[in-house]
This record gives C-alpha cells, structure tokens and sequence, in this order.
C-alpha cells in the first residue's frame, strides 16, 4: 500500500529508527571510539529533493557529521556519519525518505538509549519541480463540509482556513499549518470523530490509525496509487468517476479496459489494494448508493474489515492505554497487521513515533517525550478458549517493542504447574511475529485436560509483557480461540468480543478454571555482603571495556544480589546490563556504569 506523491514541502521532522549496523563490544572488548550516551539536538532545516534521484544523489545535501555525547560527557562530539534510506528506496512510492544515520563501529551507542525514540532521522521530502514555494495545505475555495454518519455536517466558522483550524482542532492549529500533515483538515477531524465517537477508539488508538492513513493517502478517500496515474494516464477524480460509472469496469486514458476489483492499484485512505478487499468495498458502495470515493462509505467499511477480519487488530486498537505508550502501540500494529507495507517492522517503528511529535501531541495535548520508557506489549496475539483433542492451533499475533525484543517465551502448562512445552526465542527486532513460536505449541498433541497457555516477551530496556489463559482440550467440544492485548508487566483476561467455546450442539461450555502455577516466594532479607566491594577507578566509575581484578569482585557482588552473570572480570555488554538491572533494584539511575552513587546504595543492600 504506497502513498501518493504531493507536491507540498514539509518541513524536516525527527523521527528514529532501528539502527541494525550499530555495533555492540565483545565482552571486555575496549572501545576506541566510546559510548554515545545522548545526542545533541540538531539544528532543524528543510530537504527536499525532485525527479527520481539515486540514494547516493539523496544524502549529498545531508550533513556528514552528528553532535553526540560520548561516555555521559557533557561536551559534544561530532562524530562522522552517512545515511541510510529506511524504505525499500527503489520500491516505493512515498512522498519522502526517511534517512537513518550510520556510524563506525567504534561508537556503540548505549543500551538506556532506544535505538527507536532516541536516534534522529531526518526526512527528505518530494518537491515538484520548479516550485519553491511553500503552498497552504487548503486555499479558501477547497474548504468544503464533509458529513460523518452520526455527527452531521463538519463547517468551518469563517471563511479562512486558520478561522476553521481554529475552530475544529484549538491549539492544533499551528501543527497542521506548519504543514506537519499532508492531510486535507476536514478530512482529518471527519476522520477523528468518526474512530472516536462511531468507532469508540479513545485518543491514542485514533491517533495510530490516522498516522497510517495519513502515510497511505493523505487522508485523502479519492487517492489513487501514483504509480497508477501514471500508467492509467488518469487523475484521481478520473479514476474514481469512471468506476463510479461504469460500476467498476472503466477504461483507461488510452482505452484499454480495466476494473476496480481486479486492477491491483492501491485506492483510497488505506490504499485497498487486493482484489477480494476490493471488490467487497465495490459494494459496499454500490449497496449504499455512494461513490467508491466517499469518506463516509470508507470509513464504515474500514469499521467492518477490523471487527469481522481483522479482528485481532480491532482488540488491539480497544485495549490500548490512552497514553503515550498507547499511540505509539496502536500506530504500530495497525502497520504490521492492517497496512502491511514494504520494509514492515522498520515503517511500523516510524509510524510509532511519528504519531507521537504529531497526531498524539496534537489531540491529547501532551508532551510525547518518552525518553527512557518502554513500551513493550503483546498486540493481537491467539489463545485458546478451548481445544478439541486432536485440532490444534495456530499461534498469532506480534510482540512489540520501541526497543528491541530479546526474549519471547510460549509455554503450554498442565493443571499441575509443568510445563508440556516450552519454547523461548531470541529475536534482537522491536517486532515480532508470534507465529514463529506456533511449531513449538502443539496445542493438537495434548491429552484431555486442563491447561494454561502462557506468552510472554522481554525487550532490551528491561520491560516485559506477558499474560496466560487457561484452556480446557476434550474430545467432544470444539476448537476457538480469541485475540489478547497485553502491556507491559499486565497480564490479558479474554475479550468480551471473544468468541465462547461451543459443543458441537451449540450449547455454551464451562471452561473449568485451572489455577496458574503460584510462583516462588521472595528470598527473605538476611544481611549485607560480606565480599570484598569492588575499589572504584579514578575516573569515578567502571564502563564497558574495563577489567581486571576489580570488575571481577563487582561481578561477585552481582551475582550475590541475584542477578546472573559470569565472573572474568571484563566489563562487556553483560556486565553493563547486570548494572543497570542492579541499578533498577536500587532506585537509580539506569546508566550501566557503575559509580560511587550504587556502591553507596550497594553497601546497605541486605539479602
């Protein structure tokens, strides 16, 4: 699903990204460059770019070095480097290019940044040829009402575009007119009342919608793919009246015979692509009496592609906290499992954090700093209700993450707390697809009984998500499953929505409940370590790269207090981790060095 080009110039936004070249140290290794610690914010300008120029072409005009604090200094440092298009660049049909920066390996950037909230893009994007002005999303005469099914006409107070961005979106207004948005503004507060008030989202769900539309189509229910314009030799409102026309069979600019269901040219405000979903909307206009290109008429028909097909999505989308952390989610998984666009995982990452600076800071009036936070989560994902003995289930669902996901575990356990199967994966991507667990969850070779199906996920920055569902296999009943959102460090009761387990004669079956495994208790407190503490060097504190025997007698006190770690006394990425889950149990600062603050606080630690 490609978004068409436009010939507004936007400004630069700053976004992040996953950064797969980024190099992390061997244990012990030294590093020669140091440890980004922070980024200095950099100086905010406009790209832009016209025809179709090669990448190289791309990033001549972009700048060579980036300000960055090395090992918690305060001094900038600049540090060289080149940058990298995030979309399949050769592919793509989207009116800008999202660059990430790439550095040398010397530099390792540490792990209390987030390779997704922290590292800054910038975004070229397309201007026409020979227009170097910057052009009003809307000129006075284009502003017109559009309808929404519940709410009536959407009318601007006065004549002018900033009297009707006044009136509909408040302090919003000088985030749409500084042209942040592709997006035509009646149709982005249709659109907003519509997922708000006939849809029931809350805030951050909306948001994540509207970020994927506006990425598609602008908001705009008449775009036509751009590519296809071109091949057509059609505009957008010629496309849409020649299908209205003929019922969706149209000819081209040159006369060759074409239909809507079968044409593969994205339409609309998800660019509706494929000919089953196609030819399903066809209809739903038709049946309605309404033009393919009707807000209205797409707008209830995305409604009833979330609930009757893409179910596991709409429960994500109600589940999500009306936070921060929701739009980011929502904006997320409505990429990975609605739009699916090329290059998925890194495009949901940046859907994710455009939603934040843009859409979420505009409607919740919110400041989206969320340096620091993970949002970890289980989106969408399948569990069973009940099994018949012998059918099976396919596991679904994405583990989500503006940091990288490290760990994903799915365990099947029986009614005496055992695990029957078990499976943990190590992904190291901030999404991951819950299908790849599915081979190792033989929900089809379990005996009768009742069990627990428990899914959890742990990312880089420490946050986990996990919830367990209790489920009951016999040989008379019947497979169904349901759809689950879990958030970090929550476990997921089933939906509402979720489809009851039935026997084959329709009757409602009772799942017996089965109690989950109760978990350890905590070890008693009994006193304080006894070891030798380790003697701090004189910078103040130990970092990646140091050894000897002072490291090692820190790595004794870690595993003391609990935490798993090896004792060679080299301060490699494991032993920075362990700091930093030592420094979160002590209530400080998660930096990974380790200075005089923990081992003041590590000297009164009892265990």
């Amino acid at each position: 699903m490609k978004k068409k080009i436009t010939s507004i110039l936007l400004s630069i936004i700053m976004v992040v990204s996953f950064i797969p070249q980024i190099a992390f140290a061997a244990e012990g290794e030294a590093l020669s460059g140091g440890l980004i610690t922070d980024f200095a914010e950099m100086e905010t300008t406009d790209y832009y770019y016209e025809g179709n120029p090669e990448e190289e072409e791309l990033t001549l005009n972009l700048p060579e070095t980036l300000g960055v604090y090395l090992d918690n200094s305060t001094e900038v440092t600049q540090i060289s480097v080149s940058w990298e298009a995030v979309e399949d660049f050769d592919d793509t049909d989207f009116y800008f290019y999202s660059m990430k920066p790439v550095w040398g390996s010397e530099y390792v950037l540490s792990d209390t940044l987030s390779s997704i909230l922290d590292v800054p893009w910038i975004t070229v994007y397309k201007q026409e040829p020979e227009n170097n002005e910057v052009e009003p999303i809307l000129t006075e005469e284009e502003i017109e009402p559009v309808y929404t099914e519940e709410e009536g006409p959407v009318e601007p107070d006065s004549a002018s575009l900033e009297g009707f961005a006044e009136s509909t979106l408040g302090a919003a207004r000088d985030v749409f007119l500084d042209e942040t948005y592709a997006a035509d503004l009646s149709n982005t507060t249709a659109i907003y009342n519509y997922l708000t008030q006939t849809m029931g989202l809350n805030t951050a769900a909306a948001c994540g919608v509207m970020t994927n539309l506006n990425a598609e189509s602008a908001m705009s229910p008449t775009n036509l793919q751009n590519t296809y314009n071109s091949s057509f030799g059609l505009s957008d409102q010629e496309y849409t009246d020649r299908v209205n026309a003929g019922k969706g069979a149209y000819k081209t600019k040159a006369g060759k015979s074409k239909n809507y269901k079968t044409d593969s040219a994205g339409y609309g405000l998800c660019q509706w692509t494929s000919s089953g979903r196609k030819t399903n909307m066809l209809s739903s206009a038709i049946s309605g009496k309404k033009s393919i290109g009707d807000i209205n008429m797409q707008l209830a028909f995305l409604n009833s592609e979330l609930q009757n097909s893409y179910s596991q999505v709409y429960t994500t989308l109600k589940g999500v906290p009306n936070t921060a952390a929701g739009a980011y989610i929502a904006a997320a998984e409505f990429c990975l499992s609605f739009e699916i666009p090329a290059n998925t995982v890194a495009t949901a990452a940046s859907r994710g954090k455009t939603c934040l600076s843009g859409y979420w800071q505009t409607y919740s009036g919110s400041n989206a700093n969320v340096k620091g936070t993970s949002f970890v989560s289980l989106c969408g994902y399948s569990f069973p209700n009940a099994v018949k003995k012998g059918s099976g289930m396919n596991v679904r669902g994405y583990a989500v993450s503006n940091y990288n996901i490290v760990s994903v575990t799915g365990k099947i356990v029986n009614s005496s707390g055992k695990d029957v199967y078990s499976k943990t994966m190590r992904p190291n991507t901030s999404a991951y697809k819950l299908s790849n667990i599915d081979e190792y969850m033989k929900f089809s070779k379990l005996s009768n009984g009742s069990y627990t199906y428990v899914i959890s996920a742990t990312d880089s920055f420490g946050g986990t998500a996990s919830a367990s569902h209790t489920f009951k296999v016999s040989s008379s009943g019947s497979t169904t499953k349901a759809y689950g959102f879990a958030t970090s460090g929550t476990s997921t009761a089933t939906p509402e929505a979720a489809v009851p387990a039935t026997t084959p004669e329709g009757n409602s079956e009772v799942t017996a409940p089965t109690k989950t495994p109760t978990a350890k208790p905590a070890t008693v407190i009994k006193k304080t370590y006894s070891g030798a503490l380790p003697k701090l060097p004189k910078r103040g504190y130990f970092k990646r790269g140091d050894k000897g025997s002072q490291v090692k007698n820190l790595q004794v006190m870690l595993k003391w207090s609990g935490i798993s770690i090896t004792t060679g006394g080299k301060y490699g990425p494991a032993t920075f981790k362990a700091v930093k889950k030592l420094q979160k149990k002590l209530g400080l600062k998660q930096d990974g060095l380790f200075g005089k603050k923990t081992l003041e606080k590590v000297k009164k630690l009892k265990r």
